[in-house]
């Protein structure tokens, strides 16, 4: 069963001293770029239109620090919209919850967040790759699951202190990363995606719990491993998985039949599309008008 984790809350004083304004423009551009007008709770955000005084920001609904440095952001289920921006400038920063909100576009690089200890943005529409978390040794808890994130899963080496790993239900593809080294890891849920390969065999570290981690449904190698049976609580631990590919689209992939322009498409023209079609057979339609589905393959667009 996943194990979720609820919001994370770090109680600290209210600082009277203003916060760097390296911190206050990232807070200011987190507002904007998420629609903060429209947000459920926006208290002390803004006076009179505009946002409230320098040496205020610790007392906006959401941001917590310690001393004059922003050290947390929590805006739960707050309906923040739009996109995410840089976070570089919280350098103290130790936590940052927005998950279950409808946020879109990618998850900003994490690079020099040497704090971080918890960050979650599960259950939103995000987009774009898991960013690097390379230096990242105070992470222990990274949630990016049920969003809709592509590309592979970052190298978790040197993450010393990550206790909880949660990407399932995404559109990740590649295999899964070496564990080695991860001595405090617990839960590790990577299921619901697109990815192959092999397992890490024997699945290290030895923290995992039993029946705290899930690898399927993917499309992994099926191998034997008492261990990772142990740890997704399921013999084989392989039984929702499969080995074999999926037919599946290149970015771009979906473009005019004539002049291959995937901007040129019209409801009732001929499309071309390229990508990945395992299993399928060469066939060829013999006259027109064009059917809709060919050797038993059709393919749908929005539905």
């Amino acid at each position: 069963m996943k194990r979720l984790m609820g919001l994370l809350v770090l109680v600290a004083g209210v600082a009277s001293a203003a916060i760097p304004q390296s911190e206050r423009e990232v807070l200011i551009a987190l507002y904007n770029s998420t629609n903060g007008d429209s947000w459920g709770t926006k208290t002390n955000w803004k006076s009179g239109g505009s946002f409230s005084a320098a040496g205020t920001e610790c007392t906006w609904f959401g941001v917590i620090c310690a001393g004059n440095a922003v050290t947390s952001v929590q805006l739960v289920q707050n309906n923040l919209t739009g996109s995410l921006p840089s976070l570089t400038g919280l350098t103290n920063l130790r936590a940052f919850n927005v998950y279950s909100n409808q946020l879109t576009g990618s998850i900003p690089s994490l690079s020099g967040l040497t704090s971080l200890q918890y960050f979650y943005v599960y259950s939103n529409q995000l987009t774009g790759s898991i960013p690097s978390l390379t230096g990242l040794t105070s992470l222990h808890f990274f949630l990016a699951n049920s969003n809709k994130l592509t590309g592979s899963i970052p190298s978790l080496t040197g993450l010393t202190n990550l206790q909880y790993f949660q990407a399932f239900s995404n559109q990740l593809t590649g295999s899964i990363p070496s564990l080695t080294g991860l001595t405090n890891l617990e839960d590790f849920y990577v299921n619901s995606n697109q990815l192959t390969g092999a397992v890490p065999d024997p699945p290290s570290p030895s923290a995992l719990v039993a029946g705290g981690s899930s690898l399927c449904p993917n499309y992994l190698t099926v191998s034997t491993s008492s261990a990772w049976n142990t740890a997704t609580g399921s013999t084989p631990w392989s039984t929702a998985c499969t080995s074999t590919t999926p037919i599946s689209i290149s970015p771009g992939g979906i473009t005019n039949a004539a002049s291959f322009d995937n901007t040129a498409l019209a409801p009732g023209s001929l499309a071309s599309l390229f990508g990945v079609f395992t299993g399928t057979n060469t066939t060829t339609a013999s006259s027109s008008p064009w059917l809709t589905t060919l050797s038993g393959l059709s393919v749908k667009f929005n539905n």
